[in-house]
């Protein structure tokens, strides 16, 4: 059974750019900086940014990520909120939460990068932009410090979890492994259609394993 196709694209938000593939997402900030995102995250990102002069309602980013929304967890969609905001913010763009009505992306912090004006005349000097060493070696200490404290805290929560909870792992269909904190209640029809390895719990729903 193959896997299900997933749309290719790439879309410009504020100096960031959104790739997806068949291989997987991310978001660009610049040439040497890029984050791995999760395929229904870029999903939400994608709704957000081609909506991005409305407020999206939690509905429609759910079914835009997963489909529907009886098969993932009331987490799913506030995490990978989360997990988006923390790459953006870097770029001082906000995903607002307006109360009763969804999100929406927020620019009234974006700086964009200036470009050198053109020359009017023959007479002008070229406009030169001077960078700051010890600003740009302040800002990537701090990017620095971000990253790790990501890898550091993601780390720790699979630590806790598979060191502390007992597991039941069963596959369905010969194609899809799904792992379950012991005594779980799991519906093998959430996994039709699917192949590789998951973990489900009803907190947060099923999450693929790479």
């Amino acid at each position: 059974m193959t896997k299900p196709h997933i749309d290719s694209f790439s879309l410009p938000v504020g100096n960031c750019i959104l790739c997806r593939s068949d291989t997987g997402a991310q978001i660009v900030l610049d040439a040497n900086k890029s984050f791995s995102i999760t395929i229904p995250e870029s999903s939400v990102l994608k709704k957000l940014i081609t909506e991005k002069d409305s407020v999206v309602s939690k509905d429609d980013l759910i079914v835009e990520a997963w489909g529907r929304p009886d098969i993932i967890g009331p987490n799913s969609l506030p995490v990978a909120i989360t997990n988006l905001r923390k790459v953006l913010e870097m770029d001082n763009i906000k995903i607002v939460n307006v109360p009763r009505k969804g999100y929406r992306l927020d620019f009234s912090e974006h700086e964009p990068i200036l470009k050198p004006v053109e020359k009017e005349s023959n007479n002008l000097e070229p406009l030169v932009f001077e960078a700051n060493p010890i600003s740009e070696s302040i800002s990537k200490a701090k990017l620095y410090l971000c990253f790790l404290t990501i890898i550091i805290t993601l780390y720790s929560v699979f630590y806790i979890v598979f060191s502390w909870v007992s597991l039941d792992c069963h596959t369905y269909n010969n194609e899809a492994t799904v792992c379950t904190v012991k005594g779980e209640t799991f519906n093998p029809k959430i996994v039709n259609g699917k192949s590789g390895h998951y973990f489900y719990s009803s907190h947060s729903g099923l999450m693929e394993v790479e």
